[in-house]
């Protein structure tokens, strides 16, 4: 088989691969909103980070503290994100709330002492916010993560650093999450993968033995290809910009309006008008799908059986890769498939 039509098969069975994984991936961001998994394991893992047998469970006292209360979609609800700024923000003031020594003193009228008049207030309160995280850390008894949270201030002169490092923490942090919720989630993605390919027929075997014969198609599929990186690649920013809903809102930390940019959980409407564009996609581009045959076409004997079970097989596996994967794979072969000498 000559290279340049080992190119063509590469570009096609890639897009067909992107398209389908791109539907994947719609529909289990749209199941991870639905079910607020993202939520659920951002609260469970930072709970495991903050929790302090000998002192307090101060996974708690943050998602309890008025920054992330804020944000949250109902009182049953989680944030799905939480920024590393608002999360250092906020374990500072909830560490330095340990240093606050707050009394209420009730007030009795002279003649009548079994009225009461009023209560007062009594707040002793350190006002700089970071002197403030320090006494709230030596107020702590002794533990791991008093030792952690101690070392940050030792290792600080200022809030503006203090705040940095526990950024910085909490990044590193952050990045060891994705790999566990990549993990945790394969086992779905698996799945919606396969229930995409028994819904469409996305039989890759049967696929790949199409576009092989039928060069028009092949060809159709490669021109669409071009066309396609090149509006994503132009509209990449835009698209971003679209994906990402963003509100302003203002939070009081140690007394001072702070003002902070929240990303917001998509609403449905967004789902579904990612959907129906990529459904549009694989119409526009004639990605032979379904079962065109009849639904009991795969088994009328036991080799076509056999064929089209592995074929489904190899799709879901390979659509669990995510689109971001296949995309790569296209514009590399595109780029290979360009860099050729064109014949006279």
């Amino acid at each position: 088989m000559e290279l340049p039509k080992i190119l063509e098969l590469l570009i096609a069975v890639g897009l067909f691969y992107f398209l389908f994984s791109t539907l994947v991936s719609i529909l289990f961001e749209w199941y991870a909103y639905k079910t607020e998994q993202r939520g659920r394991f951002l609260y469970e893992t930072l709970h495991k980070l903050l929790q302090d047998p000998v002192n307090k469970n101060y996974g708690a006292l943050v998602y309890s503290h008025f920054n992330l209360v804020s944000i949250r979609k109902d009182r049953d609800s989680y944030p799905q994100y939480i920024s590393s700024e608002m999360f250092a923000d906020t374990l500072i003031d909830v560490i330095g709330s340990q240093s606050e020594q707050t009394t209420f003193t009730p007030v009795f009228a002279a003649d009548d002492p079994t009225q009461l008049l009023e209560v007062k207030l009594d707040e002793n309160r350190i006002t700089d916010p970071y002197a403030r995280y320090c006494a709230g850390v030596e107020a702590m008894h002794y533990s791991p993560l008093k030792s952690i949270l101690r070392s940050f201030g030792e290792k600080t002169a200022n809030y503006a650093e203090l705040k940095a490092h526990i950024m910085k923490w909490y990044d590193d942090y952050m990045a060891r999450v994705t790999g566990w919720y990549k993990t945790k989630i394969k086992n779905t993605l698996l799945g919606i993968s396969f229930l995409v390919c028994i819904t469409l027929n996305v039989d890759s075997i049967s696929f790949i033995k199409k576009i092989n014969a039928d060069e028009q198609l092949r060809k159709s599929l490669v021109s669409g290809t071009e066309k396609l990186i090149a509006e994503r690649l132009k509209h990449n920013q835009k698209e971003e910009a679209k994906m990402k809903t963003t509100e302003k809102m203002t939070f009081i930390v140690d007394g001072e309006p702070i003002q902070k940019t929240v990303r917001l959980s998509p609403n449905d409407s967004l789902y579904i008008s990612q959907l129906n564009a990529t459904v549009s996609s694989i119409q526009q581009n004639h990605i032979p799908i379904g079962y065109t045959e009849g639904v009991t076409a795969p088994f009328q004997s036991f080799k076509r059986f056999f064929w089209w079970v592995l074929g489904i097989t190899i799709s879901t596996f390979a659509l669990s890769f995510g689109a971001p994967f296949w995309f790569e794979v296209l514009v590399k072969a595109v780029n290979i498939r360009r860099s050729g000498i064109k014949p006279n």
